[in-house]
């Protein structure tokens, strides 16, 4: 049963990554901006740290780091949304902010992968 769990949830997040890389290419075709690009999905670093940060305190203070990821978020949510549409901001910012990690290596890859097939070695 936990093999089966296992197997879920690896295909769970491969379709996740490709409804990502889906919509990013429709943006990029459609609106000539891409939303998880590499500067967005950098910037998404920092709020995601916080909001790491403020899951893994006890402090009085917890409220400020989630104050500040959620400004963050609503950056990123308004600047998505003035260079596409309202529909793919909503989709973008928040799993540009919880997968933030995962989508940097991936992007990376992906980046690697096309340049390393337009080389003649």
């Amino acid at each position: 049963m936990t093999l089966l769990w296992i197997l879920a949830a690896f295909l769970a997040f491969m379709v996740l990554l490709r409804g990502v890389n889906a919509v990013d290419d429709y943006a990029a075709a459609r609106y000539g901006y891409a939303p998880f690009a590499m500067p967005n999905l950098l910037f998404m670093l920092i709020p995601h740290g916080l909001l790491l940060f403020a899951i893994r305190s006890t402090g009085d203070q917890i409220w400020i780091l989630f104050a500040l990821a959620g400004a963050a978020l609503l950056g990123m949510l308004l600047l998505l949304w003035s260079r596409t549409s309202a529909w793919i901001a909503l989709f973008a910012a928040p799993v540009s902010l919880l997968l933030a990690p995962v989508l940097v290596l991936s992007l990376l890859f992906r980046i690697l992968a096309r340049a390393g097939g337009e080389g003649g070695g």
